[in-house]
């Protein structure tokens, strides 16, 4: 109780996390009679992973393909298909951000790149501003949870789980949450089609031509390798995850150069500057985070906390839910990776104690993480929709409730339904 005192207080602060974790950690090996040597070896041990190499190349990729231009054509390859569904550009928004994230893996950068393109289109059709951010944002989300996703990679590397079977696990949720989104989209649309004040049109249906189709694939084949190289060559057998990553750099700065001729040198620096910046402050959470979770395991807290919540009596579902809970609302505070590095080595033995796979674990807490990128006041997605839909913060946030509802509907599912996640894991692996 008083470890979880001290970190709440700290940060209440306003301390940095790894900050906050390395003060905890100095203060109760100090309580504890531990060695100091203990702080330095399960640092270099967080560091020393294999694995981290390949959150930066995916933090790279993203960065990259925000200034190869390699996405146009993704988008207009969507738009275009989905024409032929009579969709409105909100559902257009949602699969244009979950094709997206099958290359970046990355939720704000998914809306900056989507939202930056489609919340002025569906402005322009005479779609409500707020309206536009909160399908951007919602949309965004699918970034972490369709594979590539660096808390994917993350969680991995916290919990000792394979990759590759936490990217399978995602690609069925991840198309589950996207005909979710779609459809709370499209409800919503007829819901306010119906009142006199609304002025938004849905897209004219149009029918495709098999000329037309082709055309459309053609123009977006930059970004359709891009994907095939990246995902394809990971579930083939020919890539590691971390070779995966390096591979898509290389491809996406051929094509930015002499293809799309949109890199250049200033925008590849500033790529780097950024993907080193955030790929280091990742690295210094992944240390503390690690000799913080050696310190949990030597206190016996993870044991304490499985042996209580085992002696409830309540089904295993149950306990399930009410660590969600606990993981929502930790979100809506904690940055993603900061939830990862923080609650892994704490409710992991649990869950494992109840039986529940760790792949499969990490799936639900994507989603709940997910939910924090929608909610204030730390919801990332919020504050880059919120500035190009030009709306406040307040107002994106109430537009946003109903996806958020959405995607609790699709947590509850693959609470009760695990084989949603564990299906492709189970067939390949």
């Amino acid at each position: 109780m008083l470890l979880a005192i001290l970190l709440v207080v700290l940060l209440a602060l306003g301390l940095p996390i790894y900050v906050c974790l390395g003060m905890v950690v100095v203060v109760f090996m100090g309580l504890e009679g531990i060695p100091v040597q203990f702080l330095v070896r399960g640092f270099y041990a967080g560091i020393d992973q294999y694995p981290l190499i390949a959150v930066t190349g995916f933090i790279l990729v993203g960065y990259l393909f925000e200034s190869a231009g390699i996405t146009d054509g993704l988008i207009r390859l969507v738009k275009r298909l989905m024409q032929s569904f009579k969709a409105g550009l909100a559902v257009i928004t949602i699969v244009a951000c979950a094709v997206f994230a099958a290359v970046t893996g990355s939720g704000p950068a998914t809306v900056a790149t989507i939202g930056g393109v489609m919340i002025p289109a569906m402005i322009a059709i005479g779609y409500d501003r707020k309206f536009a951010g909160a399908v951007s944002v919602s949309g965004g989300a699918l970034g972490i949870l369709i594979p590539p996703s660096n808390p994917f990679l993350m969680y991995g590397i916290i919990a000792s789980q394979s990759i590759g079977a936490l990217f399978l696990a995602g690609v069925v949720p991840g198309i589950l949450m996207t005909i979710a989104l779609s459809f709370t989209a499209w409800l919503i649309l007829r819901m306010k089609s119906k009142k006199e004040d609304y002025q938004g049109e849905e897209i004219e249906k149009v029918n495709l031509k098999p000329k037309d189709v082709f055309l459309a694939f053609w123009d977006a084949k930059w970004s359709l390798i891009a994907i095939i190289l990246l995902l394809g060559g990971i579930y083939a057998g020919f890539f590691t995850p971390i070779e995966a990553a390096e591979v898509t750099v290389f491809y996406t700065l051929i094509v930015g150069l002499f293809i799309t001729k949109r890199l250049n040198a200033k925008n590849i620096y500033s790529a780097l500057q950024r993907t080193v910046r955030l790929s280091g402050t990742l690295i210094i959470l992944v240390g503390a985070g690690v000799a913080f979770s050696r310190l949990l395991t030597i206190m016996h807290i993870p044991q304490e906390l499985g042996n209580s919540i085992g002696g409830l009596s309540f089904g295993k579902n149950v306990i399930l839910l009410l660590i969600m809970g606990v993981m929502i609302f930790v979100g809506t505070w904690c940055e993603t990776f900061s939830q990862i590095i923080i609650l892994t080595p704490i409710f992991l033995p649990v869950v494992m104690r109840l039986g529940v796979d760790p792949i499969h674990f990490g799936v639900l807490f994507v989603v709940c993480a997910e939910i924090g990128f929608l909610t204030p006041p730390v919801g990332a997605n919020l504050f880059v929709g919120m500035k190009i839909a030009k709306v406040s913060l307040e107002e994106i946030s109430k537009s946003t409730l109903p996806f958020i509802l959405t995607y609790i509907i699709v947590l509850l599912l693959l609470v009760f339904i695990p084989g949603i996640s564990m299906f492709l894991p189970n067939l390949v692996f």
